[in-house]
């Protein structure tokens, strides 16, 4: 069988390509893992009253209720 030499290039480069992103997708996702997440970059507000916060730490997101965000604001959750 005849390989040809720029499908084999090609070939090697799209796996080099998948590899190095799947690792930096796995180094973010531990980095989100092991971060004390702070929720200081507020996003909009949903007409159903939910927000979206991202840590400005590592980037993660979160989207939770309002209250739930002004009750876990000092660390207790007030709502039953």
């Amino acid at each position: 069988m005849n390989v040809n030499e720029i499908d084999k290039f090609r070939n090697d480069f799209f796996e080099k390509l998948i590899k190095e992103e799947k690792a930096k997708e796995a180094a973010l996702m531990r980095q989100q893992a092991n971060c004390i997440h702070k929720y200081d970059q507020l996003g909009h507000i949903s007409e159903n009253g939910y927000q979206t916060r991202t840590c400005s730490k590592c980037g993660h997101t979160a989207i939770k209720s309002v209250r739930v965000w002004q009750g876990t604001a000092n660390g207790t959750c007030t709502i039953a």
